[in-house]
């Protein structure tokens, strides 16, 4: 008698059935795909704003992690705080934090004193009236391109047409009569208050994350050193502790670098401007700062900003001087402060350095070009381990 059970083509037809059903479930998900993708990015959206001041307080810890080490080293070795590591930890960022704090405002008291041509300390009254200056200096630069343009035929809207726009656009969103109109008005600073206020709350969070990374930054290090081994297994552990420091290699010293230099620019820029007489010199210093961010961006800002501001002066002489101090700052930059600053982290081909930084604009725009050659660094240093790997895998093989 035949069998009316067979086990082989059960499986078989166990397996057809189950890849189908699997196939079917698939086709399913992705016609909910793009539910699916929307949900997941409000989700990931909701969780990266609960976890900002934290993910803040790690950026500002990992920025500040060499400075609060070295005053450690210091302090270590005075002799009645050597055995004490918490107490010279904890002594090392409070230091930390009054430099950082002073040095913000010697910077600010040489700023101001440059434009108001006596030497002195700065005062509050004295910050807000120079970020005020800087907004005017910030309106009148734009009108004045505008006007420049507009001889060779080229329009572009005025600053106010810009802001009556936004405000017509508000009173379509919120309505037209005076009820709306004012209901609008009330919600408009209800939501800059409280803008003001998750601000205030996020960086103060921030900050007291920070404190807490910094002082237990060892510890934690070594706790998920540990972690990891156990997890991944020694071989695994040892490739991503490698690349992690190729990571912190590449982006520390690149990030930090780069503010420092930055800053630097910034000050120098706006100092030598002012006293050479050209015309808003704290908006085009501030703006070569930004710039020099992003390599090869810097010198383009101070040049263009600074012919432009000139020609709509029609101050000929003071082009020629701010031309000759940029090209002068910047030499110095280029071969002196910033080879310093960034202590060889990153040696990247400048044609990578271009193809990085078009790559990032498109992912990133600003934030992707000034994370793009640091990730061009570390993708190098790995395709040249793998290299080095292969070779040496090859060579063995031979030689056996």
């Amino acid at each position: 008698m035949k069998k009316l059970w067979d086990e082989k083509y059960a499986k078989i037809s166990f397996a057809v059935i189950c890849t189908v059903a699997i196939s079917y479930a698939c086709v399913l998900l992705l016609g909910q795909a793009g539910n699916a993708v929307l949900i997941l990015g409000r989700v990931l959206g909701w969780a990266i704003g609960v976890l900002s001041p934290f993910i803040l307080g790690l950026i500002i810890a990992y920025l500040l992690l060499p400075v609060v080490a070295f005053y450690t080293k210091l302090l270590k070795k005075v002799p009645l705080l050597g055995r004490k590591e918490g107490l010279c930890r904890a002594l090392a960022i409070v230091i930390t934090v009054v430099v950082i704090g002073f040095v913000i405002f010697i910077l600010l008291s040489l700023i101001i004193s440059t434009f108001t041509s006596n030497l002195h300390f700065v005062k509050w009254e004295e910050v807000e009236s120079l970020a005020e200056s800087i907004g005017k200096q910030l309106v009148n630069f734009y009108e004045g391109v505008r006007k420049l343009l507009l001889r060779y035929e080229v329009v572009i809207p005025s600053f106010e047409n810009i802001l009556e726009n936004m405000k017509h656009s508000i009173n379509n969103i919120k309505g037209s009569d005076g009820a709306s109109l004012a209901t609008a008005f009330g919600t408009g600073i209800l939501g800059v208050m409280n803008t003001v206020k998750n601000t205030v709350v996020k960086w103060g969070f921030a900050i007291i994350f920070s404190v807490y990374f910094l002082y237990d930054s060892e510890k934690m290090g070594m706790y998920w050193d540990r972690a990891f081994k156990a997890i991944l297994g020694e071989k695994t552990h040892g490739v991503c502790k490698v690349a992690l420091a190729d990571l912190d290699k590449c982006f520390a010293g690149y990030i930090r670098g780069q503010l420092a230099d930055a800053i630097f620019m910034a000050l120098v820029v706006s100092i030598a401007f002012a006293f050479a007489g050209v015309p808003y010199a704290a908006l085009i210093g501030i703006a070569t700062g930004i710039g020099n961010l992003v390599p090869y961006v810097g010198p383009f800002v101070a040049y263009g900003m600074t012919i432009l501001s000139c020609m709509m002066k029609g101050e000929m002489k003071a082009m020629l001087i701010g031309i000759i101090i940029v090209f002068i700052i910047q030499t110095i930059d280029g071969n002196i402060v910033n080879p310093k600053l960034l202590s060889n982290s990153v040696d990247v081909h400048p044609v990578l350095v271009i193809v990085a930084l078009l790559f990032g604009s498109a992912i990133g725009g600003f934030f992707g070009m000034l994370l793009a050659v640091p990730i061009a660094a570390f993708l190098r240093i790995q395709f040249e381990r793998v290299v080095e790997y292969r070779i040496n895998k090859h060579r063995d093989t031979c030689g056996e």
